[in-house]
């Protein structure tokens, strides 16, 4: 009976990671990619045909604004260590 249920209990976690990282990956770094680039190309692109050939390209300008925010608000934090305090 214990097998029966960790393999329920198995499934059901699975099926809750693919849809946390389908619901990460596809909606927010996508979007967050395609704002980046609409304001970056003031608004002509991505549109119409080029939002679905150039999926990649949105997902990885999306990881990047990600990644770069990350990094910046890395760097405010700990400026003071990183620099040294001048007095």
């Amino acid at each position: 009976m214990n097998d029966i249920l960790e393999l329920v209990i198995e499934f059901i976690w699975q099926a809750i990671k693919i849809v946390l990282y389908l619901f990460i990956w596809n909606i927010v770094i996508f979007n967050l990619g395609r704002i980046f680039l609409l304001i970056i190309t003031l608004g002509a692109f991505p549109r119409n045909r080029h939002l679905e050939n150039n999926v990649n390209l949105i997902d990885f300008a999306g990881l990047f604004v990600l990644l770069a925010s990350w990094t910046l608000i890395a760097l405010y934090n700990n400026w003071g260590n990183i620099v040294g305090n001048a007095t």
